[in-house]
């Protein structure tokens, strides 16, 4: 039975480390591209290409199979807009997005309740139950990682954004101090920051979207992508350009303050999370340093009191 468990745990593992790893090539790669772009070099190479059009095909793949299990996979319609809120902000907007979450949520649920039933069970109608028992409890664990995947990807990407943002507002200041108009400041801006924060771009270039072809105002523009973040920074953004265009004052100065601004908070941020730092590692050094003190200092002792304790009963 532990035979079948690990010949089923083997491949899968494997499949998910080639993955990841193939993920983490291709974005090696892209970064590389992305500096050889800048620096107006060539990209890319045929055998490059190849394996990108094979990672992608299996990203392909996995994403038709998570799709038709997502399809039955029974959820309230809270929990599916929460899972949407979720990959809007880790950057996942396709229409199929949440039905691949879903589709994942199940798969690990069933992959627990079959890896409980091979590894837990035991021959015999009880010891059946108690696999499915342990199953279950591995694949309710397991359901929750795909949400905790997509939570993570979200903060990462919403960090990356407000770290990018004094950057994109100081070159937004610097269009509209040439004469350029917010809408083609903007757009300027998106097209400079693409190459080197392509997660701000790809943001401010739905604003710009928004405001060019949907005919939407600054202030909603930008607004929509505060509330698709649910980024404080990108709301400040939003109401300096929107009372810069109402009451008529330079809105270069208004964004150039703002910049200011959201660099000591991102220091202040960064400063209250290294003030952490030797707080969460005291109990990891703890927990890897006593054992070893404690057999150094007590181990003698501990010798000792067993050579007399051998001592009295011998005697």
């Amino acid at each position: 039975m532990m035979a079948d468990a690990l010949s089923i745990l083997l491949p899968l593992g494997l499949a998910v480390s080639v993955y990841l790893a193939v993920s983490a090539w291709q974005n090696r790669q892209r970064m590389a591209r992305r500096l050889q772009l800048a620096e107006g070099q060539s990209t890319g190479s045929t055998f490059d290409e190849r394996l990108a059009e094979g990672a992608a095909g299996v990203r392909g793949a996995l994403e038709r199979t998570f799709t038709a299990l997502g399809g039955i996979m029974p959820l309230g319609e809270d929990d599916r807009k929460k899972i949407a809120m979720s990959l809007q902000r880790a950057g996942y907007q396709s229409s199929n997005a949440v039905l691949v979450v879903l589709g994942a949520k199940l798969a690990c649920l069933v992959g627990g309740l079959l890896v409980g039933a091979l590894v837990i069970g035991s021959p015999g109608p009880m010891g059946l139950a108690i696999g499915l028992g342990g199953g279950f409890l591995v694949g309710v664990m397991l359901n929750l990682l795909p949400e905790l995947i997509v939570s993570k990807i979200a903060t990462k990407r919403i960090w990356d954004i407000q770290t990018a943002l004094p950057d994109a507002v100081d070159l937004l200041v610097v269009c509209l101090e040439a004469g350029l108009t917010f809408e083609r400041a903007l757009r300027r801006t998106v097209d400079d920051m693409t190459a080197f924060h392509p997660t701000l771009a790809q943001e401010l270039g739905q604003a710009t979207i928004d405001m060019n072809v949907h005919g939407r105002s600054r202030e909603e523009a930008l607004g929509r992508v505060a509330e698709r973040l649910d980024s404080q920074q990108m709301r400040d953004l939003a109401v300096t350009v929107a009372q810069s265009e109402r009451h008529g004052t330079p809105t270069a100065d208004a964004l150039r303050k703002l910049a200011g601004s959201v660099r000591v908070e991102t220091l202040s941020k960064m400063q209250t999370k290294m003030a952490r730092l030797p707080t969460m590692l005291m109990l990891p050094s703890i927990g890897f340093l006593l054992p070893g003190l404690l057999v150094i200092v007590g181990g003698p002792s501990m010798l000792q009191l067993l050579d007399e304790i051998g001592a009295i009963g011998g005697g």
